[in-house]
């Protein structure tokens, strides 16, 4: 086999211009925003950062030798759509999985160890219907009926979800959960092999590298925008329904602690559970038109026929790049 060396020349501006806009970003939604007000100036001006040097990442990008992700790829209707498609998903997978076992260990009284072992139907879900999908894909070449299909259940899911009570049995929930994994399963990885199958092959790691990021980013902002919503929420809630039940005030409960939660007795804790039971319903359906968006752009998705093997270079090597491999190689 031929030994081909090639110059690189690493993107260090760009990279310092991403990792400064995530992390301005990030900051602001799980620290500065939420704990001291998303308009407070500290967290303006982190929200302000993350604009500008996203801004500036793009410029450096369009001007780089060998860009971290090459503008170029936005142009590609399988790129541009999978990777919306992903970041909406991003939002409502993440947001679901962080806060079920909060619903199972807060609202139904898990424990930590149980409420993980009580997720194994949506890790069932996911496993089932990725192999499934994966085998399916590869013997048929097609793979746009499994984003529409797994988004539609995706939604399905969390519809179901917004109705989880404290008297919701088990093995409803399991269902719910069961629906949402097989729709993750039938998605997450479906996009990647799309993504992949769309690009060319000098782009490929960039493109499912810019996939994997997409899709945390989305998770990320989910994860707080479910988390605010929550706790707004689950305020309201309280302060509508403590009177009533004897408590000083809203604020009177930790509810950060699930141990404290566990250990409320009489109208208390009926008060807080049904108080944390709505407010997960609530918070689920925000996730909804972010699901919804996903299922309207799987649609535009272009199905092109999968590649079989490696495709041939686009500019032979000239016998000047290419020496022979040493017998010890």
């Amino acid at each position: 086999m031929p030994v081909v060396k090639r110059e690189h020349r690493i993107d260090y501006l760009g990279a310092a211009a991403i990792v400064g806009a995530v992390s301005s970003l990030l900051l602001y939604l799980q620290w500065r925003g939420r704990d001291y007000g998303w308009a407070e100036p500290a967290a303006v001006a982190l929200l302000t950062a993350a604009v500008v040097l996203t801004a500036a990442f793009i410029l450096i990008e369009r001007r780089a030798v060998e860009p971290i992700i090459p503008m170029r790829l936005f142009s590609n209707p399988t790129f541009r759509i999978g990777n919306i498609f992903g970041f909406c998903a991003g939002v409502a997978m993440f947001g679901a999985i962080v806060f079920l076992p909060l619903y199972l260990q807060a609202v139904q009284g898990y424990s930590a160890t149980g409420s993980g072992l009580a997720m194994l139907p949506a890790v069932l879900g996911i496993l089932s219907s990725s192999i499934i999908a994966g085998l399916l894909m590869s013997k048929t070449g097609r793979y746009k009926v499994f984003p529409v299909l797994g988004s539609a259940l995706l939604v399905a899911a969390l519809l179901m979800m917004s109705t989880l009570a404290v008297d919701t049995p088990y093995w409803r929930v399991a269902l719910f959960m069961l629906v949402f994994g097989v729709g993750l399963g039938m998605t997450m990885q479906t996009l990647v092999t799309a993504i992949q199958n769309g690009v060319s092959p000098r782009d490929m790691g960039a493109a499912t590298g810019s996939t994997t990021f997409f899709r945390q980013m989305g998770g990320a902002i989910g994860t707080a925008v479910f988390g605010a919503v929550l706790g707004s929420r689950l305020a309201l809630y309280l302060a509508e329904r403590a009177g009533g039940a004897g408590l000083p005030a809203a604020d009177s409960v930790d509810v950060n602690d699930v141990r404290a939660i566990q250990a409320l007795d009489g109208p208390a804790r009926d008060v807080v559970l049904s108080a944390f039971g709505d407010a997960l319903g609530d918070m689920f359906l925000v996730g909804v038109p972010f699901l919804a968006l996903a299922f309207v752009v799987s649609l535009f998705l272009r199905e092109k026929p999968l590649k079989t093997g490696a495709e041939p270079p686009a500019v032979p090597i000239s016998p000047v790049e290419a020496t022979p491999a040493t017998a010890h190689r």
